[in-house]
């Protein structure tokens, strides 16, 4: 559990973590250094409670972000198996248990539960409740989400109990300096992962926070820290994508990055508090595709003219001028002579 800013909250977090009906448990809290008095309030929880000595607390010398948190569990577990939730939410009283029940049974890379969404004031927004059969193969989970799209594979990293040993074996890792950190943590996992599972029991339950990351990413005037990890988890993404060129699912996980990007493009475009400069920078970024127009002729033909009819109809004319001007920059600059 990382711990930034979250008073208000972190009480109901910490006592659901710390009331698991699942006894063979360590409890990891990273200290993200924040201003208030969230880690005075865990302290105080701990000190005395009868796990006392099953929490461990590590302090960040800095504030970095939720993706250094996540890390941080990452890197100092000593269990066999790993979750993560987040400090403003709740879990059930046999969360860990029924999702080990689980894993014990299926032995998968990861299992993940149903959730609930809720208001602040205990009123149900909606529950998610997934009767998914096991997925299991070679880049069958990929296919699941980006291809089929399978709602029960959110970008989230909480309310899976991912086994350690796969995340280690392929180095998945969040961008420690992110504070939206699930995107490319999760992009990992779904193209690495060759099994998983789910319960239809629901053992998380999602506090809609006004101050919480998703609401602050959905706000039109992002902020340029925003602007700058969109612009890093785009480079991330085609980076990435590099290792699967030559397999089947590569189509369809280019085309969910490219609607990704024309995404991070749109809001960064859109935002009244990102300079200029700023903007120029972090779209240079970000606003690869289509500029890249050989990547886009390798997909089949009926795709690529979806993606002609994308940017016709949804880019806004600023940034499809910007990209325009970069596209035949980038030609003028290959015929001028060395």
């Amino acid at each position: 559990m990382p711990v930034y800013n979250v008073e208000k909250y972190v009480e109901r977090a910490l006592f659901s973590a710390l009331n698991q009906t699942y006894e063979n448990m360590e409890f990891i809290i990273a200290d993200d250094r924040g201003t208030d008095k969230s880690m005075e309030i865990v302290r105080r929880i701990v000190s005395g409670h009868p796990r006392e000595k099953q929490v461990r607390i590590i302090e960040h010398e800095r504030n970095i972000g939720t993706g250094a948190g996540r890390n941080t569990a990452i890197e100092n577990a000593q269990g066999k198996y790993l979750y993560f939730m987040d400090s403003d939410d709740a879990i059930s009283p046999d969360c860990i248990d029924k999702l080990y029940a689980e894993m014990q049974k299926k032995n998968v890379d990861f299992v993940e539960g149903s959730q609930q969404t809720l208001l602040q004031s205990g009123e149900i927004i909606e529950d998610s409740i997934y009767t998914c059969p096991n997925m299991k193969g070679h880049l069958e989970v990929a296919q699941q989400f980006f291809e089929k799209r399978n709602n029960a594979l959110h970008v989230a990293t909480w309310n899976r109990l991912y086994r350690l040993s796969f995340l280690h074996d392929n180095r998945i890792l969040c961008n420690p300096t992110h504070v939206n950190e699930d995107n490319i943590f999760s992009f990992q996992v779904f193209l690495n992962a060759c099994s998983c599972s789910f319960i239809p029991d629901i053992t998380y339950f999602y506090y809609d926070t006004p101050d919480s990351i998703m609401t602050k990413m959905q706000n039109k005037n992002i902020s340029s820290r925003f602007g700058l990890q969109f612009a890093e988890i785009s480079s991330f993404y085609r980076k990435y994508l590099q290792n699967y060129r030559k397999e089947n699912i590569y189509e369809s996980v280019l085309q969910w990055v490219i609607n990704n990007e024309y995404f991070y493009t749109i809001k960064v475009s859109d935002s009244a508090i990102i300079t200029k400069s700023e903007k120029k920078k972090f779209l240079k970024e970000t606003a690869v595709f289509p500029v890249n127009f050989g990547e886009i002729a390798e997909l089949k033909k009926k795709k690529l003219f979806f993606y002609i009819m994308w940017v016709v109809f949804h880019m806004p004319c600023k940034v499809l001028l910007f990209k325009l001007i970069s596209w035949l920059s980038n030609i003028k600059k290959k015929m001028m002579p060395a």
